[in-house]
């Protein structure tokens, strides 16, 4: 195993969640977030700003991980490329901690006990930390 993989294992974790945000809060119908008609517009506003920064992040991901930069492949820079992503995955669950708040969607009807993408933030940050720990591992075997 090389730093290709870990390399590859955050590139997918930043990518699906970029892809996803996007897919999901913007473009699967019935709308339920950016283009939800009975969403106020400040609402929309924040869920504009949510998937720009996600893909901001994401893209600054990439970049730490196959930019040509002085410093490019350093333990710093995979972990801050893994960091981005993973802040997004983290933010998930404090968010719940809010009055009023649900993971699921609005009119979706619970179908399992956490929302889906509870689950797949729970995955992503088991990857992302799998990444790590194996990067972590070929640097000490060096």
């Amino acid at each position: 195993m090389n730093l290709l993989i870990v390399k590859a294992l955050i590139a997918f974790a930043g990518v699906a969640l970029a892809v996803g945000g996007w897919y999901f809060d913007a473009i699967k119908k019935p709308y339920t977030h950016l283009f939800n008609p009975h969403w106020l517009p400040h609402a929309r506003y924040h869920s504009a700003l949510w998937l720009f920064a996600i893909t901001l992040a994401c893209a600054a991901s990439l970049v730490l991980l196959w930019g040509h930069y002085p410093g490019h492949d350093t333990q710093l820079a995979i972990w801050m490329a893994a960091f981005l992503p993973g802040l997004f995955y983290l933010s998930f669950y404090p968010s719940l901690l809010f009055r009023n708040t649900s993971s699921w969607d609005d009119g979706e009807t619970p179908f399992m006990p956490v929302a889906p993408q509870l689950v797949v933030a729970t995955v992503m940050l088991l990857v992302l930390a799998g990444a790590l720990w194996l990067d972590t591992h070929l640097r000490q075997a060096v």
